[in-house]
């Protein structure tokens, strides 16, 4: 333990090689002795108002979730979430960002547990709440894809989407991020339902942002949205030959070659026009 308060000194060095190699001492002593001491000198250190200290403590406690297990440091953290100051709440945000960043697919047994505390972060006044909680979404939904956790993935999905219009470039950002995550583990239809809603909004300055996502889309999965555009009715000029498509639908088992190939030239065609 007087080696853990040392280290904690190594964490303001100026050189990058020595912080690093005291976050990563942790996780060892953690192995060690238990991570039960460690963990509650590394809080503790979450209350001093050096940044850098702060940061590297938030990388030190991810990494002791990484070597003792995510269970024996999340109700922890989580405990010290109740905590109503600034610093130590960012702290905690930002240590499980890095958790989820490291555990990878483990995050599914703790997905449904960090739920309500993420609620909370992306509903906070503060900016850089936020900012963390959308940093820590983009992380978890990476981790989590393919796992059947689209549940709660889409409900965090409804807390980060009003964050789309913030001014301030990190937090910005942030949103995006959490929103290419989301992509990944949803699926790129999901995120179009919600784009669609303000592709052609009144107001300019929603515009940009709506199309500003849906082009994200379109560049990483082109090919996928096309199942998810909407039916469009016949207009004077236009002709959308849905009925092509449902042609397929209904007749698929009879196997109906012109129905295919029409709907092959409609879905083109539409895929095309939008």
């Amino acid at each position: 333990m007087r080696i853990c308060f040392e280290l904690l000194e190594m964490l303001k060095a100026h050189k990058k090689a020595i912080r690093r190699a005291a976050v990563s001492t942790f996780g060892y002593i953690a192995k060690a002795i238990g991570p039960q001491d460690v963990l509650h000198t590394l809080l503790n250190n979450l209350k001093v108002q050096d940044r850098q200290m702060r940061v590297c403590t938030t990388v030190a406690i991810a990494i002791v979730a990484e070597t003792c297990g995510p269970f024996t440091v999340l109700p922890a953290i989580m405990n010290e979430y109740s905590v109503p100051e600034l610093n130590i709440q960012n702290g905690v945000l930002k240590a499980l960002s890095f958790m989820f960043e490291y555990i990878g697919d483990m995050a599914k047994d703790y997905i449904y547990a960090v739920t309500p505390l993420l609620e909370d972060a992306l509903m906070d006044r503060d900016q850089v709440h936020r900012q963390t909680g959308c940093a820590t979404v983009k992380h978890l939904a990476l981790g989590v894809a393919n796992m059947g956790q689209e549940d709660a993935l889409l409900h965090l999905l409804n807390y980060v989407w009003p964050n789309i219009f913030e001014e301030s470039p990190h937090v910005i950002q942030a949103v995006f991020d959490a929103i290419g995550g989301l992509m990944v583990s949803l699926g790129p239809n999901v995120i179009l339902q919600y784009v669609l809603q303000g592709l052609y909004h009144p107001a300019r300055r929603v515009r940009e942002v709506y199309w500003k996502v849906f082009n994200t889309l379109y560049i990483y999965a082109a090919d996928a949205l096309v199942m998810g555009y909407p039916a469009l009715e016949d207009e004077r000029k236009h002709e959308y030959d849905e009925e092509a498509v449902d042609a397929v639908l209904l007749d698929e088992h009879q196997g109906s070659k012109e129905a295919e190939v029409m709907n092959c030239y409609a879905r083109t065609t539409l895929e095309l026009f939008i």
